[in-house]
């Protein structure tokens, strides 16, 4: 443990979680994990000898790596976002005298506890051809602008029909989303959805599920799955740290 040297933090946890085993871990640029602990407390940090650290694919691994191998150790913690640093040990301990009461209101919440990512998305060629196949009132404002090619739709018009197209596309994702949450939230505690990053995205979820209870979600995604066609496709990612459902700011 270097004094000077800043405190790059992974996770906030039980104090009396780790063992021998658990702090043989590694982070950012290889240096070793420990607790910093208060109050029963503890903050996971690793030293750091620089001002900042950039978000490099190594950097992001090493974090996520160890963060998750807490997790994977069934240890119950507040997984800090990438690039945290504090100055000082001492900085970590008042930050954990003075937020007992939020820290552990949260570390309940989370208590046993995974984070499972989910989206679904259109597997399909033209995404505005296939709600034109799919949808009358949108066909048929296509062909009226359009009128089977023998016109070229003014500039008006076609805003007209991307905003319309717009608004089908998002009927149809809030519709989608309800009709899958009413599967998953039986073995889900929280879901959060997340703003959809691509025009195919059906939805992004993040889902709060307890450990016990993952075989029983699995089995809620392909029940799910079951009401939707060929175009859909369903993905959803390992157990992780809960990061959607933390807010912890030092």
């Amino acid at each position: 443990m270097s004094h000077s040297a800043k405190k790059y933090l992974y996770a906030i946890a039980p104090a009396d979680a780790f063992d021998a085993d658990t702090m043989s871990l590694t982070g950012i640029d290889g240096a070793p994990l420990y607790a910093v602990p208060r109050d029963g407390l503890a903050v996971v940090v690793s030293d750091l000898d620089r001002t900042k650290l950039r978000p490099r694919r190594r950097h992001l691994k090493a974090h996520h790596t160890a963060v998750n191998t807490l997790v994977r150790s069934d240890i119950d913690i507040l997984p800090m976002s990438f690039g945290v640093l504090a100055e000082s040990t001492d900085e970590l301990r008042t930050f954990l005298a003075s937020n007992q009461g939020t820290l552990r209101s949260q570390m309940e919440a989370l208590r046993d506890c995974v984070e499972i990512g989910f989206r679904v998305a259109w597997k399909v060629d033209n995404l505005f051809q296939y709600f034109v196949d799919h949808h009358e009132g949108l066909r048929e404002a296509r062909d009226r602008y359009f009128q089977d090619g023998e016109r070229e739709p003014t500039r008006q018009e076609k805003v007209e029909l991307g905003e319309f197209f717009r608004e089908v596309l998002e009927a149809k994702r809030a519709d989608y989303q309800d009709r899958v949450r009413n599967h998953l939230q039986p073995p889900a505690e929280q879901i959060h959805a997340d703003d959809c990053r691509e025009d195919t995205d059906v939805m992004r979820l993040a889902c709060l599920v307890k450990r016990d209870r993952v075989d029983a979600f699995d089995e809620a995604v392909h029940a799910a799955a079951q009401e939707f066609d060929e175009h859909f496709l369903f993905k959803y990612t390992d157990p992780t740290a809960p990061y959607t459902f933390v807010d912890v700011t030092l």
